[in-house]
């Protein structure tokens, strides 16, 4: 197992548990921030969509 395809299924599971919880941390800039699914729905699941797609990528393109 590479490395890409460990950090492809830890990814995965961050993406999963942010799906259930209705809240993931997006990274901006040099900082990160707290995006809640109450609040902000269009802006979380563009976020959980950007990262299940790194995650795909990191299991097939690497």
């Amino acid at each position: 197992m590479t490395i890409f395809r460990l950090l492809s299924i830890l990814l995965a599971v961050y993406v999963a548990y942010a799906a259930m919880t209705g809240a993931v941390w997006v990274h901006r800039g040099p900082f990160a921030r707290r995006v809640v699914r109450a609040e902000d729905p269009a802006g979380f699941w563009v976020s959980v969509a950007i990262y299940a797609g790194l995650a795909v990528a990191l299991a097939t393109v690497f």
